[in-house]
Formats: C-alpha cells, sequence, structure tokens
C-alpha cells in the first residue's frame, strides 16, 4: 500500500479507529504537534500485534491526553536534563583543566605525549588525535567573541593557541568526552576520583552524557530512549532500576533511570543542593501513579522512583554550592 496524505481530520480519526480515547478538540494538536510524533509517544502506551503478516497497533484504553502528557513533559525533561549536564560539564572542564595546568604547564596540554595513555595509543595515533585536536581548538578559537580572554595575545603561545584554562571552557562536550579518553590512566584516576568513581566508570558515565546530551538538543524523544552501549551501573542502584536476570546473572535496565542515576551521583558531588523538583515531576507525571508505566522508564516501580528521590541523600557531599 503506497503512503496517501490524510488530512488532519482523518488522522484523527485513525487514532480513534485504534481505540484511543479522542475529543474533537485534539484535533488542533495533531495540526500543530504532528501525527507522527504523537504516535511515537503512543507507541510504548499500545499493545502490538501481528495479523497476516501485518503489525495491529491497539491503543484500547488509552487516553489522548496521556499521550500529550507524555509530549510534553519529554519536551520538559529535555530542557532540565540539559542544564544538569552543562553543570557536570563545566565541573569537569574545570578540574581538567586543573590537572593538566599544575602538571604540564600552560600550554602542556598540547603535547599528547606529556598526559596521554602511551600504552594504549601508538605514537603515531598519538600524534593523529593531537593534530586533529589543535586543528579544531584553533576553528573555535576563531569562533569565540572578539573580547574572549582565549583570543588575548598575552593567553596565547606563539601559534595562538590559549591557555588550557581557556581552551579547555571552549570545547564541546564529544572534543571533552575524546580528550578524557586520550588521558593516561593515572590521569584518568586523578580525575574520576573527583567525582567518586572508577576511571572506567567515569568514561562510560561521560559517554552516555554525552549522548543524553545530543539527544536533548536534537529535540529527539529522551523519556523512551533505549541506550545501546549500556554504561557501567552500580548494583547499589538495583534498589530503584529496574532489573531482569539472563544468563550472565543481573542485567540492569537501559533506559532513562540509568541515565538520572549517573545525573545523581555526579550531581551530589558538585552541588548537593541541586533542585530536582522539575524532573522529579515529570518522572511522576509521566508514571501517572502505574508501576507499569514507571517501569517504561526504567524504574523498578513507583517506590523505585521514590527510593532515586532519596538516593544519595544521606551521605551527599556538597562540593560547590554555586
Amino acid at each position: 500500500m503506497k503512503p496517501v496524505s490524510l488530512k488532519f481530520d482523518k488522522q484523527l480519526k485513525l487514532f480513534e479507529e485504534r481505540g484511543m480515547i479522542m475529543k474533537e478538540t485534539d484535533i488542533k494538536k495533531i495540526e500543530n504537534i504532528s501525527y507522527y510524533r504523537l504516535k511515537e509517544f503512543a507507541h510504548p502506551l499500545a499493545k502490538i500485534t501481528k495479523k497476516s503478516g501485518e503489525i495491529v497497533v491497539d491503543y484500547t484504553g488509552v487516553n489522548f491526553s496521556e499521550v500529550l502528557t507524555r509530549y510534553y513533559q519529554d519536551k520538559n525533561l529535555r530542557i532540565f536534563l540539559l542544564h544538569a549536564i552543562e553543570k557536570i560539564e563545566v565541573s569537569v572542564k574545570t578540574n581538567l583543566a586543573y590537572i593538566l595546568g599544575e602538571k604540564y604547564g600552560a600550554f602542556g596540554y598540547l603535547d599528547f605525549s606529556l598526559w596521554g595513555n602511551r600504552q594504549e595509543f601508538s605514537k603515531y595515533k598519538m600524534q593523529q588525535k593531537e593534530m586533529q585536536f589543535k586543528r579544531q581548538l584553533l576553528k573555535s578559537v576563531k569562533k569565540v567573541s572578539r573580547s574572549s580572554d582565549a583570543k588575548m595575545k598575552r593567553n596565547q603561545d606563539s601559534d595562538g593557541f590559549p591557555t588550557v584554562w581557556l581552551a579547555l571552557n571552549i570545547l564541546t562536550f564529544g572534543e571533552l568526552v575524546s580528550l578524557i579518553e586520550v588521558l593516561s590512566k593515572k590521569n584518568k584516576i586523578d580525575l574520576a576520583t573527583i567525582y567518586d568513581c572508577t576511571s572506567n566508570e567515569f568514561v562510560s558515565w561521560m559517554k552516555t552524557l554525552h549522548l543524553i546530551r545530543n539527544t536533548c538538543s536534537h529535540n529527539s524523544n529522551i523519556i523512551d530512549i533505549a541506550i545501546k552501549t549500556e554504561p557501567l551501573y552500580r548494583e547499589e542502584w538495583n534498589e530503584f532500576l529496574f532489573t531482569f536476570n539472563n544468563k550472565d546473572g543481573i542485567k540492569p535496565t537501559n533506559r532513562l533511570s540509568v541515565v538520572l542515576a549517573i545525573l545523581k551521583h555526579f550531581l551530589f558531588i558538585i552541588n548537593s543542593k541541586y533542585k530536582w523538583g522539575n524532573i522529579y515531576q515529570g518522572i511522576n507525571s509521566i508514571a501517572r501513579e502505574s508501576d507499569k508505566k514507571a517501569q517504561l522508564l526504567g524504574f523498578k516501580n513507583l517506590d523505585g522512583i521514590k527510593t532515586f528521590k532519596d538516593y544519595k541523600k544521606a551521605n551527599a557531599t556538597d562540593k560547590n554550592n554555586s
């Protein structure tokens, strides 16, 4: 069957024919949000079966208002997650710049062989990464405001590269993660220790946050995300994460909840007074007093959300109240 153009009222009827509870006024939402965008948020609530080789979508019992709630809360959560990730990004940049500056001086970061992992990367590979980094850094320096300290000659070397403290501030999150991956084992440990985790956890979690940041920035569905490269997790998270057993033992969820666990770990070290109210409100609105809907987010159940709310509260350390 070839795709055909459907008028907005026909799109509404299509939802209705599949069992969704609709009102005539809901057509305005379809007109301004789009049928396929709303369908994406309705999908986890639907019953999906196959009949004669065709996929059958059944929305029986699903109220359109609930789909709208999922859509709007997803939008809100993306904003709040970006805010939280930005705090982590700024903190990590600050601490990495301090470590590299303290050990190797203002411009030592430009020589990857000084601070990089020479056991993991060959001399050629290290030089290649160094050249890529320098090329991109100079492009970034050109883009910053004329009044930026990074453009002032007194803060640059003879080739126009800024000091490490200024350079790291203008890196993208992806460039920051790439730099962290090159760090020597000792430097990774020094950085990870600040955030009370192992170096492997730190790299894994930063990669996950990079993925989430990109997802949020591109307005993609975040509440139904399933992370392909699963981050390292801690057994203590089993108190609130949804888990299941397989041949290798207990396997944790790869849904939004594990991202929130990572965020909470970082943020309670950076600022134990960080306000989580908006994120909690969004999660509770989506769960709607349903264990099953809480599990769609990757929580064990509704009690799992409550447990997550109190996670870290008892032993949080406030490193920076800003």
